[in-house]
């Protein structure tokens, strides 16, 4: 059965547990039909705010799971029963050893070759597809035309998509209404660089106090300062935000396919 849902600054939530996602995943295997997840976190919840077409691209997911202590606090402050916090990165690391076989058929779009290849050593893949679309492809329909049919043209029952936020949950749903396409798509950011050893995530304890943006920050202070000061934004905006009601929880529960 899917999640109840609720919505808290126009991002849906879904609650759910990393081992319920999981189990969620598991049981979608081999699926006819493709359907994706994303991960919001804070950057993700201000994109929502300001454009009612990202909006619509988390508000179509299959599954949309807290990926941010930081969201997940102040949602809770607010009255919103957002419990748990699945991170894109311990989601698929998840993946990688506990649900994944070897033989796994998996398409990843986005990626080095590099790195496709050291993931493909670490985990001893044999049936793993790669296409990496040129950088700012989004913007390229031919571009987004070759990934979708590329996808359609490799059958695999899990598609990871990492091609940076938001163009992975835009690819995400371009994909969903491509004919032919078939399975799971997780949009999974730098995820498979933390996965091979050629980022560093930071320690656990930060994590879970919700300053992991914090380490990220010092590892590339020229690139993500400016990310992170306007994400401070969040903080008034949650604010202003009406306090949780139990009546918006929406409860649309579906059958395991």
């Amino acid at each position: 059965m899917k999640p109840p849902r609720l919505h808290f600054l126009n991002t849906p939530f879904d609650l759910i547990s990393q081992q319920e996602t999981l189990e969620l995943i598991r049981a979608s295997r081999g699926s006819e039909n493709l359907h994706y997840i994303v991960t919001p976190n804070v950057d993700h919840t201000l994109r929502c705010q300001s454009s009612a077409e990202l909006a619509s691209v988390y508000h179509n997911a299959w599954l949309s799971v807290c990926d941010s202590q930081i969201i997940a606090r102040i949602a809770r402050a607010k009255g919103y029963p957002i419990a748990h916090v699945v991170t894109g990165s311990d989601l698929t690391r998840a993946l990688f050893t506990d649900v994944f076989t070897p033989d796994e058929r998996l398409t990843v779009i986005g990626g080095e070759h590099e790195v496709i290849e050291g993931l493909r050593d670490r985990f001893k893949l044999t049936s793993l597809n790669h296409h990496n679309p040129p950088m700012n492809f989004i913007n390229d329909e031919a571009a987004i035309d070759a990934c979708c049919h590329f996808v359609a043209e490799h059958p695999a029952d899990f598609i990871l998509i990492a091609v940076g936020s938001p163009q992975q949950e835009t690819l995400a749903a371009r994909l969903a209404q491509t004919p032919g396409a078939r399975g799971v798509a997780l949009c999974i950011g730098a995820s498979l660089l933390f996965l091979t050893g050629r980022e560093k995530r930071a320690p656990r304890w930060m994590s879970r106090v919700g300053l992991e943006w914090l380490f990220r920050l010092s590892q590339n202070p020229k690139k993500l300062w400016r990310r992170y000061a306007n994400n401070l934004r969040i903080f008034p905006l949650a604010w202003q935000a009406p306090r949780f009601e139990k009546s918006a929880l929406t409860t649309h529960f579906k059958e395991k396919e």
